[in-house]
């Protein structure tokens, strides 16, 4: 049973535990019992090797391995065509691996996102006719580039995991999504199916006798880049992807991959985790596609040079600290058109990148609480859009029914993530379908808490602790945790735009604090003046550089004095 508060910032805290943490063990309880965790044992030694389903209980997977397998003997080459984030980059690469391994002959083709934009092609399926074509985290709703392919004689494998409704005819289509699928694995990304059909085409080649007289390939030395690709997907971590996760982690760690382990040398922590890849890993390698060329992120993925490695890494680091600098540029523009009357938000400029619209999208959604497309214009004269929405829009389907009446030419995703192409004429249209189509009025944005702690609790060893929970991100919450009755001391800047602090309590506890991105905002300004006693939420860490715990803060309220919503 959770209570609901609101904070000094008109959000809604939901704090699922009445019940105040005492000790590590009773933080842990409660962190179990709010995740719905029947089987604590079980959770916390899921392994690939009790997770991972035969690779055949998907439609189509054994047509697709079976495929694949008559290319390899018959020396026919392979094109693998794939999408430009981490996880179609990872998808190409286990792919390359794998390939490279048996000696099977090659190429991969990522569209540019600014010029050529997401999916298949007809352009890209001719410029490999010859090949065997492998789509990856691609394709589901390729139906006339599908219908061009079976027309010509090309065969097209698709391996993804984007919704779909219509099953291509005359193509060979893996996808949990698929209305004939049984949806046990819809929570699966690109890369994790990949990983799967690799399973399935090396048992095949076993079993004709392919390996004979030549080493087997490793294929759980692939697990890395199946997790960089689960955690930046952000897709549910529960049964299969987190075993996927927890398995490629450690892979992760033995810095077996020289373009992984070139981007963790520029990483000042040695700890490597789930919000390791989320928050340093993803944004680097992504960078590549959203700022230059995906082929950047697979070149560091697959290289066995690493002086090669080590020269990408770096030029992988300054695109993503040009993104930044321009996401901070395009986020004040957006901002200054965001219309507040509205229930959603659509904003447009020509001149924006298309590689940064995501981002930005993200940024609105995330400050005023609902969806978002940001729209720009690319250099075919198409406006492209991304979207982000909440819990109770699906965007996919409202890029559907935009697509029905005429304002959008196409488009696709997930229910809280997607995009479009759309008539940049047609962009007032645009906005008048929408408000007719999204009815949901927007509510106060809402934050998870477990339970209330104490600043005693919070010692090096609480956090080791609960964290054999991990791996953490989506379908299993960090730990999200409030201080009750503390006062802020040592307000002050750190970096361009964070504020460091320390909490303290009426025992004279204290632990440090800082707030990401909150100067010149509303949390910001209550941090530096509040002298008053308050309340925090927020995710407890352990420092890299002292091994102390730090407390990073979320939100604040009035001690004693949020309203409370009810029971």
């Amino acid at each position: 049973m959770s209570n609901k508060i609101f904070s000094l910032t008109d959000k809604i805290w939901n704090v699922q535990s009445e019940i105040v943490a005492r000790d590590v063990e009773s933080a842990l309880e409660i962190l179990v019992a709010n995740r719905n965790i029947e089987d604590f044992e079980s959770f916390i030694n899921t392994s690939t090797e009790n997770t991972v389903p035969d690779p055949f209980v998907f439609v189509d997977m054994e047509k697709a391995a079976n495929r694949i397998v008559t290319a390899i003997k018959n020396k026919q080459k392979i094109a693998i065509l794939g999408d430009y984030d981490v996880d179609g980059a990872t998808s190409v690469s286990i792919f390359m691996k794998f390939f490279k391994h048996i000696g099977a002959e090659y190429t991969y083709y990522i569209p540019d996102r600014m010029s050529e934009g997401y999916g298949l092609s007809t352009s890209s399926i001719e410029k490999h006719k010859d090949y065997l074509i492998i789509a990856v985290d691609c394709g589901s709703a390729s139906l006339a580039e599908l219908k061009y392919a079976a027309d010509n004689n090309i065969d097209v494998i698709v391996i993804d995991h984007h919704r779909m409704s219509v099953i291509p005819e005359n193509a060979v289509v893996v996808n949990p999504h698929r209305p004939d699928e049984d949806g046990r694995y819809k929570y699966l990304c690109a890369a994790g199916l990949v990983f799967l059909c690799v399973t399935g085409i090396h048992r095949l080649l076993k079993n004709a006798n392919f390996y004979d007289g030549c080493r087997e390939p490793d294929l759980g030395d692939y697990l890395d880049l199946v997790a960089l690709a689960t955690v930046c997907d952000v897709v549910e971590l529960k049964a299969l992807n987190r075993a996927f996760v927890s398995a490629g982690i450690k892979i992760i760690r033995q810095r077996k991959n020289f373009g992984i382990s070139a981007l963790l040398s520029l990483l000042k922590s040695s700890e490597i985790n789930a919000e390791t890849i989320a928050f340093f890993l993803g944004p680097k390698l992504n960078a590549a596609g959203r700022m230059a060329s995906a082929d950047l992120s697979v070149d560091l993925l697959t290289t066995e040079d690493p002086a090669r490695a080590k020269k990408i890494a770096m030029r992988l680091d300054l695109l993503n600290k040009d993104r930044q600098i321009l996401e901070r540029e395009m986020m004040e523009k957006a901002d200054s058109f965001v219309d507040e009357d509205l229930n959603f938000i659509c904003v447009f400029d020509p001149e924006w990148h298309v590689g940064v619209t995501g981002i930005i999208a993200g940024r609105l959604r995330e400050k005023y609480n609902r969806p978002s497309m940001v729209i720009t214009v690319d250099s075919k004269g198409i406006g492209k859009g991304s979207c982000r929405s909440t819990e109770n829009v699906n965007i996919s389907d409202v890029i559907r029914r935009g697509i029905e009446r005429g304002v959008i030419l196409s488009g696709g995703g997930h229910a809280a993530a997607a995009g479009f192409s759309t008539d940049p004429s047609k962009i007032n249209d645009l906005i008048e379908f929408l408000k007719s189509d999204i009815t949901h009025k927007p509510g106060f944005p809402e934050l998870y808490a477990d339970c209330v702690v104490s600043i005693e609790c919070l010692s090096p060893n609480f956090i080791k602790r609960i964290s054999v929970l991990e791996p953490f991100g989506m379908g299993n919450r960090y730990p999200k945790f409030i201080i009750s009755n503390v006062k802020i001391v040592g307000a002050g800047i750190v970096g361009e735009n964070h504020l460091k602090f320390s909490l303290l309590d009426e025992k004279g506890n204290s632990v440090r604090g800082i707030s990401f991105r909150s100067l010149d905002t509303p949390l910001g300004d209550i941090l530096l003046n509040k002298k008053e006693a308050v309340d925090v939420l927020g995710t407890a860490t352990i420092s890299s550089w002292n091994g102390l715990v730090n407390f990073q803060l979320d939100d604040i309220r009035l001690h004693g004095k949020g309203f409370t919503l009810g029971v």
